[in-house]
């Protein structure tokens, strides 16, 4: 098991989530002109779905290339780790 590989993966798998979740946040207010739904009583539940799908959406993108970006960077023929 290589320790540097999982520091390094972990590390961008976690930079790349606050990147998304903050340009997310950002995205949803510009489009909306509104925060983003914290809480289902606060929102419309066509809202809270929307905001679930899109959230998800973003954030697998964003790690997935943020894997594919640490392991080109890190070296060698690491693959993301499937969370399934």
């Amino acid at each position: 098991m290589d320790i540097g590989w999982k520091l390094v993966s972990t590390g961008a798998a976690l930079a790349a989530g606050f990147a998304a979740s903050k340009a997310l946040e950002a995205s949803w207010r510009l489009v909306t002109g509104h925060d983003a739904p914290e809480n289902e009583d606060d929102s419309s539940l066509a809202e809270v779905v929307v905001f679930a799908a899109v959230s998800a959406t973003v954030a697998a993108l964003a790690r997935r290339y943020a894997l594919r970006g640490a392991a080109k960077w890190y070296g060698g023929p690491h693959t993301p780790v499937s969370t399934s």
